[in-house]
């Protein structure tokens, strides 16, 4: 019976710097974590790792699937994603088509395996989208900004459609955050990102993973459709 089976999450994105503190923060308080990703996943118990192309919709439904049949399944984490720093005058369409596959995509198919289990026994669903969705951004490619904005409109159409099935579908939009990805822009363009925030200063990961685990508790009760902020109040700068 289902109340016999763990408590589950999907993480996808699950080898990346804040996909894999997402995977920490719910194995901590005791959950089944079903990662995915295209890279090597680092093992650590009570996780269930499997190579994952988010592009591909067949493999992301037949891990919902097999959350689903071997667990209850709470919680979906879009997390995979990819940024490249670029100028937008050379931007490379090649690029454009690899990052709104993966970033927009990749979430468009996780929000479809998510509701198609979790209809009707009720879930959460968190994506993670990006100030860089609201503002554009510096030095970033174009593709970057225009699939998190995507995302966040994603979410709302899943937040409307889930509300039917008792699916609660949020989102994260984070600032510049202290981790592998602002490590790919120039020591100039990443002071000029920090002289930006009011608070002169990135987003920790943990703060991002604090704020995902908001939108996927059950106390975050009646809140859908909500794109949460966490950029250090750069949005009223402008």
């Amino acid at each position: 019976m289902a109340a016999d089976k763990p408590n589950s999450v999907v993480v996808t994105g699950a080898a990346g710097d804040l996909g894999g503190a997402v995977v920490d923060s719910f194995l901590a308080d005791g959950y089944r974590v079903y990662g995915g990703d295209v890279a090597p996943i680092r093992a650590r118990p009570g996780l269930i790792a499997s190579k994952l192309d988010v592009t591909e919709r067949a493999q992301v439904f037949a891990l919902a699937k097999q959350a689903a049949a071997e667990s209850a399944l709470k919680v979906w984490v879009n997390v995979a994603g990819l940024f490249e720093a670029a100028r937008v005058i050379e931007a490379d369409p090649d690029v454009w088509n690899t990052v709104i596959a993966i970033n927009l995509t990749g979430t468009f198919h996780g929000c479809a395996a998510a509701l198609s289990v979790m209809a009707g026994a009720g879930g959460r669903i968190v994506n993670v989208g990006s100030l860089s969705g609201q503002l554009g951004g510096l030095s970033v490619h174009p593709a970057y900004g225009a699939s998190k904005a995507g995302v966040h409109a994603l979410t709302k159409a899943y937040a409307l459609e889930g509300a039917k099935h008792d699916v609660y579908c949020n989102a994260v939009a984070p600032g510049p955050i202290d981790g592998r990805m602002t490590a790919k822009f120039s020591p100039g363009t990443l002071a000029k990102i920090r002289a930006s925030i009011p608070g002169k200063r990135l987003a920790t990961m943990d703060e991002v993973v604090h704020a995902i685990r908001y939108l996927a508790d059950d106390r975050a009760g009646h809140t859908t459709g909500a794109i949460l902020q966490v950029n250090g109040g750069v949005l009223m700068t402008g």
